[in-house]
């Protein structure tokens, strides 16, 4: 009566697909979403587990009524051995090796957790008879019955149980390496759908932060004749060096200024400087009687 794994179970292999498809979107989205500040994609991965567990619990409602429906069978088990764990209640749980001898077909083995008041716990031991029931298709799911009818108790009282080989031992079959395999497709389909969905926000380019740019301004005051060309080299030298222009650049300010602005004698220069991540370009506007005018000084 053991118990033979089936890997092939299309229905283990649904679940393991779509748990792992939860489990991998779940932990892509809250990470994605911490990553990229989104606190609806954070929800959303707390929230996913929260429904397939609901839709899971659903599904399953009429298997669970299928399998209550099934009248437990009742037989008389042999305690082989027994192991107490640790608590902090007043119930212990005991793991509990059982043969159990149904009486109209061959005894087997199987292991079961039985919580056992403190109190009551010397009361098992190695070699004792207790009344149990399972349902017939899933013998190990079997449970103590912790108030036998009195029939069964004399009967429990006057039993003796021969120990069963322990390659009977009946276990609940193991999923096998079809649902792990289905899980491990479901886990990096789930989280490659999530990165996928925000590969260019993750993994794009970052924005190139906006050029800095700085200007100066001077403002030369009434006169009566337009400055010589040293005057005019001294006032755009000032202007560049307030604004931080490389000293290569001012002999290009100055053949502009005397040869495209034109609007009288000016009263105000200004530079302006915009520096860009390859580039740095300047632009020299004049503002006099005649108006405003400004040119830029190509890049190099």
């Amino acid at each position: 009566m053991s118990a033979v794994p089936d890997p092939v179970r299309p229905a283990a292999l649904v679940r393991g697909l779509l748990g792992g498809v939860v489990t991998g979107a779940t932990l892509s989205a809250f990470v994605t979403g911490i990553v990229l500040e989104k606190v609806p994609l954070i929800l959303f991965g707390l929230g996913l587990p929260l429904g397939y567990g609901v839709l899971l619990f659903i599904a399953g409602m009429p298997r669970r009524a299928r399998e209550a429906a099934i009248v437990p069978r009742v037989a008389l088990a042999r305690i082989e051995s027994l192991r107490a764990g640790g608590t902090e209640t007043g119930d212990v749980p005991v793991d509990l090796v059982l043969t159990i001898a149904p009486g109209d077909a061959p005894s087997f083995r199987t292991g079961i957790t039985h919580h056992v008041n403190l109190v009551d716990l010397p009361r098992y031991r190695p070699g004792d008879i207790l009344v149990v029931e399972y349902p017939p298709d899933r013998p190990w799911r079997a449970e103590v019955v912790p108030h036998p009818t009195a029939e069964w108790e004399r009967r429990a009282a006057g039993a003796v149980v021969e120990p069963a080989p322990e390659s009977t031992l009946v276990q609940e079959p193991p999923e096998g390496w079809g649902f792990a395999s289905a899980a491990f497709l479901g886990l990096v389909v789930g989280a490659a759908v999530v990165l996928g969905l925000f590969r260019v926000e993750l993994f794009g380019p970052e924005p190139e932060p906006p050029p800095s740019s700085s200007s100066s301004t001077v403002t030369v005051g009434p006169r009566e004749s337009a400055p010589d060309a040293e005057e005019l080299r001294a006032i755009i030298e000032s202007l560049a060096g307030r604004a931080e222009i490389p000293a290569d650049r001012v002999p290009d300010l100055v053949r502009q200024a005397t040869s495209t602005l034109d609007v009288g004698w000016p009263r105000t220069w200004q530079i302006t400087v915009v520096r860009g991540p390859d580039a740095v370009t300047v632009r020299i506007t004049a503002t006099g009687p005649g108006g405003s005018a400004s040119v830029v000084v190509p890049p190099r």
